[in-house]
């Protein structure tokens, strides 16, 4: 039987809490960016089985993300839930996604080294894919557009992989759907030896192109528009 993994993609889990009543037993990733007083309440209740992916971009509070907390106050929430009992090592920082222009790189190196005293290792990243309602977006806000092209292109990618090797004494950094040497799936056998699953992790890679999750991967949020953080780079089209 497979083995079923919780997962908060949809949304935010620091804003939609429907998923406190949906928890699998074996596991679940949580991921937010807005990680207040009452999701580290719940994440400490539930800490047995749950990991927490705190995404910080560098762009809280900005354009891109106008609803977003800046970098500072999630950096202090991520100390208040250490400090409340979860454990470090079930908590991933999430750049998600780099814009890798030369200010984009410069905004995560900076998220690098604002965390680096927190004691978390695992870093996942993604590079931002230019939709074309996300071009739109850039464009009726008189944004620049960072590329033309969906993806970014290949010089941009190693200038931010340039930036990921010079940090790998400090962080064990991971990426999904990019073809990068740090692939491994939101769900993975990281993620099943840290929550104590016997089980061999199976790759389904059944979600987009160059999905490399684990079969099993369960969504447990029913939204299907942008949250309230509003982020213009948003794949949700509305």
């Amino acid at each position: 039987m497979t083995i079923k993994i919780g997962i908060t993609e949809r949304g935010d889990a620091g804003l939609d809490f429907s998923w406190v009543d949906k928890l699998l037993p074996a596991g679940n990733i949580l991921i937010t960016k807005s990680i207040n007083d009452v999701f580290i309440k719940l994440a400490v209740a539930h800490k047995e089985n749950v990991i927490v992916h705190v995404t910080c971009t560098g762009f809280g509070a900005s354009i891109l993300e106008p609803n977003v907390p800046n970098k500072l106050w999630t950096r202090l929430q991520v100390i208040k839930l250490i400090a409340a009992g979860f454990p470090v090592q079930q908590i991933v920082l999430r750049i998600d996604p780099i814009i890798p222009t030369e200010r984009g790189i410069e905004t995560a190196k900076g998220i690098l080294s604002l965390f680096e005293d927190t004691g978390i290792r695992r870093v996942r990243y993604s590079f931002m894919d230019m939709y074309k309602h996300v071009k739109n977006r850039f464009e009726d806000k008189s944004l620049p557009l960072p590329y033309e092209g969906f993806c970014a292109p290949k010089t941009m990618i190693d200038n931010a992989m340039l930036l990921f090797s010079r940090n790998s004494t400090k962080y064990d950094f991971e990426a999904c759907a990019e073809a990068t040497i740090h692939k491994l799936g939101c769900v993975s056998q990281r993620d099943y030896d840290i929550l104590g699953i016997t089980e061999k992790a199976v790759v389904s890679g059944k979600q987009r192109m160059g999905c490399s999750c684990a079969e099993g991967k369960t969504e447990l949020l029913t939204r299907k528009t942008k949250c309230w953080h509003n982020c213009v780079y948003c794949y949700w089209r509305s």
